[in-house]
């Protein structure tokens, strides 16, 4: 989605924008990433498709991204 195209339609009719999808109560288009006993919330950067509704979302904060690569289990890609 991040390169304008729908991966579900192939439409050319992606949007986005930072806080655009409200997931905690009262604090719209964060999320929160545990990577540790106190978890900050983070910031969403939100894709959706204005042909068929397909939305994606994607953690816009860098060191929480490495927080996650360092605390989480990583998955093994199917060969």
């Amino acid at each position: 989605m991040r390169n304008g195209i729908c991966p579900k339609c192939g439409a050319a009719t992606v949007y986005s924008k930072v806080e655009g999808i409200k997931y905690v109560a009262g604090k719209r288009g964060v999320v929160l990433v545990h990577t540790s006993r106190i978890t900050m919330t983070s910031p969403a950067i939100a894709y959706v498709c204005a042909t068929c509704g397909y939305f994606e979302n994607y953690i816009a904060d860098q060191r929480k991204l490495s927080e996650v690569a360092e605390n989480w289990q990583q998955v093994s890609p199917d060969k």
